[in-house]
């Protein structure tokens, strides 16, 4: 199957998980960390106090996530924008998505993606850089294996980089006049700056970094870096792979 690339901005919505085992609280998990407006547990079988204690020792209270045990109705879908089949019957996750598909609501289905509208790909979250991976179906171990390559390539220099970025980007936003920005954010990003810049990175040889710098940026922007920031670059931050 030939799936459409998309990234999601739900903070606006409302969200909706049908069923509340591990595999369903792994999605819930993850979807938190995009921060919906809410997420809404629905299973008639797992008291609420037990889902609550599981959830929050596996993962943390968060108040966007709501529990109730009982089973679902249609009614439940009222300005849902997203849902997830995720209990242990097919039977049942297919009546959920077959309500899904009739009120233009997207459904992942957890045990059979192929059924649903979307998948959840494979992912790799480096806070302001995400990357996410689909074999389309064809081999998810391959997917797997070329997250793992993909997660130590992108560590060795990239990541630091784009910190730099992050600095740097406000500073040429506050510093420099407009018609000259885009030519400059260019020069950043062109391949042998980069590598160089990426290599004093990742030797910690900052002085240079700061000389290296200047040969680009005006004096404006160069004056007001912070270097307490820059020697945080090569922070040890655990990444997420998912």
């Amino acid at each position: 199957m030939k799936y459409y690339p998309l990234f999601l901005d739900v903070t606006k919505y409302k969200c909706l998980v049908l069923g509340a085992g591990g595999v369903a609280r792994r999605k819930i998990s993850a979807l938190l960390k995009a921060e919906p407006l809410e997420i809404i547990v629905i299973d008639p079988f797992l008291p609420e106090e037990d889902f609550m204690r599981a959830f929050f020792d596996e993962y943390g209270f968060n108040p966007r996530v709501s529990y109730c045990q009982r089973n679902f109705c249609p009614k439940d879908l009222e300005q849902v924008r997203l849902a997830f089949a995720a209990t242990d019957s097919s039977e049942v996750n297919g009546d959920f998505l077959k309500i899904c598909t009739e009120n233009n609501i997207f459904c992942n289905a957890v045990e059979s993606p192929e059924r649903g509208d979307f998948i959840v790909p494979a992912h790799l979250d480096y806070d302001s850089l995400i990357f996410a991976l689909s074999s389309s179906g064809v081999s998810p171990a391959f997917t797997k294996a070329l997250k793992e390559d993909l997660n130590n390539w992108v560590l060795k220099g990239y990541v630091p980089f784009l910190r730099l970025l992050q600095i740097l980007r406000p500073l040429i936003l506050d510093n420099v006049e407009e018609k000259k920005r885009a030519e400059l954010f260019r020069a950043l990003a062109a391949k042998d700056f980069r590598e160089e810049i990426m290599a004093l990175i990742e030797l910690k040889k900052f002085h240079e970094l700061h000389r290296k710098l200047a040969q680009i940026l005006p004096q404006s922007v160069v004056s007001k870096i912070d270097d307490k920031e820059i020697t945080m670059l090569k922070k040890n931050k655990e990444e997420n792979v998912c």
